[in-house]
């Protein structure tokens, strides 16, 4: 332990250049999950597939998402909760902005199509520079709705580590709202050119291929503004398996980085091989394996997988310099668990367990946390906990966001 205390309480602010985030952001209703709520929940059968999904995921103790693409459906199980919940800015490119300007990068640039009013405001509020493009359509506030969760109210599934987390049930988005319009892209470039990171999102909003194309010729554009640029993409869970086909193909050879949790790691990984049982409860030992075979997979040189009480970093040889990568992770878990309040804040035993289970697998190691596994460099970190959690919406976008501005690679 005390090797990872020194490297917390030795650790130095990284230097942090101008971003971009893209390109949903949207308003988060976050309420509480209760025994009377599922009580509730479990009388409304139209609500059945939602509650069943909402259940997996407090199973599990595990982030998850789902998209209702009928807005007549959305519509009611939205109504029925506008009593309840407090607002907050939500959709990863808002939350990541938000977090950029927090941590103190100027200027941070939030390109949104599809921006409502009120989602506007607040990034403005923010002291966020939003890029809206009202000629892609005029579109209204989207609320999300975000159910934060404790364990405890079901039984957990065998081998999980309680923990709180969330389930979020969003609306389908125009496909517009995730691509600039043609006619105003070469505008939209000269305004990014000073960007080094790109933190990008909301590509399973995209249904046709020739939206992925479209998509993809962006951000190709997007990496190739700035020689400096280092593009990201930030996955969400619940996506259908024709779209993360989609996003393999079209969207992944355009960027340096992918940040996923354990749960999509799983998808992605049953899109490779679908034999794969990624997804149920994996050792430390296993989700490093299937991070390298995600990196083989995808040639993606940069690949952060965050679950709880530790990160893991995969990084193609030659891509950067390993231990500034990992301090960068080292910063990111600072700043979340002081986003997630409480007060104290203690090692996670769950990521020392889990650093002597990596150790004894692929050590010994010169520098902590730095291993080889086949050709790829494995960053480790284990994180710090904030004791009595009062948030858990936008965590791992907090998290993958600063990581990877912060990252020099």
């Amino acid at each position: 332990m005390n090797v990872w205390s020194d490297q917390y309480a030795f650790l130095q602010n990284p230097r942090l250049y101008p971003v971009l985030t893209g390109f949903n952001a949207n308003i988060d209703r976050i309420i509480p999950v209760t025994p009377s709520l599922l009580c509730d929940f479990r009388k409304q059968k139209k609500f059945s597939s939602i509650l069943n999904r909402l259940q997996h995921s407090m199973r599990y103790c595990s982030a998850d998402e789902m998209v209702i693409h009928d807005h007549a459906v959305f519509s009611e199980i939205s109504s029925y909760f506008s009593n309840t919940g407090t607002f907050a800015l939500g959709g990863q490119a808002g939350i990541a902005a938000q977090q950029m300007r927090r941590i103190g990068i100027a200027p941070v640039t939030c390109a949104v199509p599809g921006a409502g009013p009120r989602t506007r405001t607040l990034l403005q509020h923010a002291g966020v520079l939003p890029l809206t493009f009202p000629e892609a359509g005029k579109h209204p506030d989207r609320i999300h709705l975000i159910f934060e969760f404790s364990p405890g109210l079901i039984p957990l599934a065998e081998g999980v580590v309680p923990r709180n987390n969330r389930f979020i049930v969003s609306p389908a988005h125009d496909p517009r709202t995730v691509v600039i319009p043609i006619d105003r892209q070469d505008s939209f470039l000269n305004q990014i050119r000073s960007c080094r990171r790109a933190f990008l999102s909301g590509y399973q909003f995209l249904e046709k291929k020739e939206d992925f194309i479209t998509a993809a010729s962006q951000a190709l554009a997007i990496r190739r503004v700035n020689p400096l640029m280092r593009t990201h993409m930030e996955c969400v869970s619940g996506v259908n398996s024709r779209v993360i086909s989609m996003i393999i193909e079209h969207i992944f050879p355009h960027m340096d980085s992918i940040g996923l949790n354990e749960l999509e790691l799983g998808e992605y990984m049953r899109s490779f091989d679908p034999k794969s049982i990624s997804g149920s409860p994996l050792s430390p030992v296993s989700m490093v394996r299937d991070a390298v075979a995600c990196a083989h997979a995808t040639g993606v040189q940069r690949i952060h997988v965050h679950t709880f009480g530790y990160y893991i970093l995969i990084l193609a040889p030659g891509s950067g310099e390993p231990v500034l990568s990992r301090n960068a992770l080292l910063f990111a878990a600072q700043k979340v668990a002081g986003e997630a309040g409480g007060g104290n804040q203690v090692m996670s035993c769950e990521g020392l367990n889990a650093y002597e289970k990596i150790l004894a697998a692929f050590g010994p190691v010169e520098t902590p946390g730095i291993f080889t596994v086949e050709d790829q460099i494995v960053v480790f970190v284990p994180t710090l906990i904030s004791q009595g959690v009062k948030k858990t919406t936008g965590l791992g976008d907090i998290l993958s966001s600063t990581a990877f501005v912060a990252d020099p690679f």
